[in-house]
């Protein structure tokens, strides 16, 4: 064939490229129907476990050593559990090996929370940790630059927690700020902050929830700058930062939202009424409030406070000055409280706290601690308590030689108010002049049924032989025990692990 043949047979003309009849019909036989080829390629999965985002919901329940075996059953499931054993990573947990290392760098972007100590490679975080939403940094020696590239690799971060990380500046809030989507800050023993970059995070995360400053040093700052910019803000704590009163009436003021407040062991503070009640409204979605140690709170501001907190349901005011103003305030308008602790408080009296027992039946947790300061007449049978479902109680200092009766009839009233607490599962009791004996009722408490913790910090005598014979019998969901300032005889330590091997002493 010549190559005018050639050219003209492959010629693109209509004439040349018409095929015949039964050419037509051989190419339309050998291809696939446009209906059977839709039906190929839009078949659904036969199952749900094969859709991994399915599966990866169910492998979410499974431990570790469940995911690594569904690892071996199939791609998808290998799949979705490299997600989920990747999605939490403890970087404290590892040593370093180049395994490790490896495995980092081709999964780190799987990672959704880092929880990271001071042996991290940083720099490795920020490149291969894109896609982080939780991230915590303890004692680590993190600059403010590698914080930076860490924050600008994981913008959609909406938990941050940084503990002891000395080396950041106040440089460091600033990258903090930048992270639009914030929802949970928490910054602990961290020395370097300035209330301009305080300012500028409140403002520049609008949807931050949860903010916790513990061991900052807060007493030079004021927060007028603020203005009238409402936060979303539901939870503060201001732990050990010694805050002005400026600050907290900031924040309260521009909070409406606030459901817990903590402004614990701020000894230093001088807080007045105006500066806890900057407006009338403030605590009316509050149920936790901590002011543990806050001596600069005087009782009439404690009082003030309590009466416009209908919702509180946790409640610490251990080391404060409350007085009988303040628990009759308690009793009468926060009837939901069910957690209480009243440690070491110095200015209420028995009757008072008696009545407080008497009208609060949804008690659950209740420290009542004090250095004889309370004595034996909160057990009056005259006002017996309604907190019947109390199921924590610490109670050690309690003196037990007033009122003006013998020592035994106070011990016996003490044990038959316990023995009405059928619901208590831990209870932690002591005193110098506590006495524990069958012969003033100690066996009223095998009624406590539910006991799981048993502690006595102190009593005036040893434990007699009966008592402690008694003890081993009593309480079978009895798991903890701990025995301090010698309240058992070191022989009997022995024979209590023998008949009760089950059970931790401490």
């Amino acid at each position: 064939m010549t190559t005018t043949q050639f050219s003209k047979k492959n010629s693109l003309s209509p004439e040349t490229q018409r095929p015949s009849a039964s050419e037509s019909t051989n190419i339309n036989d050998s291809f696939v129907k446009p209906q059977s080829l839709l039906t190929t390629f839009t078949a659904g999965p036969q199952s749900p476990l094969d859709i991994e985002e399915v599966l990866f919901v169910i492998v979410s329940y499974l431990d570790k050593q469940s995911l690594h075996n569904c690892i071996l059953v199939s791609r998808i499931f290998y799949r979705a559990s490299v997600r989920m054993l990747w999605t939490s990573v403890q970087w404290r947990n590892y040593t370093w090996t180049d395994s490790f290392i490896s495995e980092f760098e081709r999964y780190g972007h799987l990672t959704i929370e880092l929880h990271e100590s001071y042996n991290a490679d940083l720099d490795k975080i920020a490149c291969y940790c894109t896609n982080l939403r939780e991230l915590r940094l303890n004692w680590t020696q993190a600059t403010d630059e590698k914080l930076a590239s860490i924050l600008k690799s994981s913008p959609k971060i909406s938990r941050l927690f940084l503990y002891s990380c000395r080396t950041l500046t106040t440089r460091s809030l600033a990258h903090i700020a930048a992270l639009t989507e914030l929802r949970r800050l928490e910054l602990k023993n961290m020395v370097n902050i300035d209330k301009a970059s305080l300012a500028t995070i409140f403002r520049s995360c609008p949807l931050l929830e949860h903010l916790t400053l513990e061991d900052v040093r807060l007493d030079g700052i004021a927060l007028d700058s603020l203005g009238s910019t409402l936060l979303q803000i539901t939870s503060i704590a201001l732990t050990r930062s010694s805050p002005t009163g400026n600050l907290v009436r900031s924040l309260l003021r521009n909070a409406p939202l606030i459901k817990d407040l903590s402004l614990a062991r701020n000894v230093h503070s001088v807080l007045s009424k105006e500066d806890l009640l900057p407006i009338v409204d403030t605590y009316e979605h509050l149920s936790r409030l901590n002011l543990e140690s806050c001596k600069g709170i005087s009782s009439e501001s404690l009082v003030a406070l309590i009466h416009t907190c209908p919702g509180l349901e946790r409640v610490n005011l251990s080391g404060t000055n409350i007085n009988d103003t303040g628990l009759e305030a308690l009793a009468t308008h926060c009837p939901k409280v069910t957690s209480l602790n009243l440690a070491w408080c110095s200015l209420f009296t028995d009757r008072a706290l008696q009545r407080l027992l008497s009208t609060c039946p949804r008690l659950i947790f209740l420290d009542i601690s004090t250095i004889d300061i309370i004595s034996a007449g909160i057990f009056s049978p005259e006002l017996p308590w309604v907190c019947t479902q109390l199921e924590t109680l610490i109670m050690i200092g309690i003196n037990m030689t007033r009122p003006n009766l013998s020592v035994q009839t106070n011990h016996t009233m003490m044990f038959s108010q316990l023995s009405r607490l059928a619901a208590l599962q831990d209870l932690a009791i002591g005193g110098a002049s506590l006495i524990l004996q069958l012969e003033a009722g100690l066996p009223q408490m095998a009624k406590l049924s539910n006991l799981e913790s048993f502690r006595i910090k102190h009593l005036q005598t040893e434990l007699g032989e009966d008592e402690i014979r008694w003890l081993i019998d009593a309480w079978p969901k009895l798991k903890r025990a701990r025995f301090e300032s010698g309240s058992l005889p070191t022989p009997w330590y022995r024979y209590f692990r023998q008949q009760r091997p089950q059970l931790v002493l401490g």
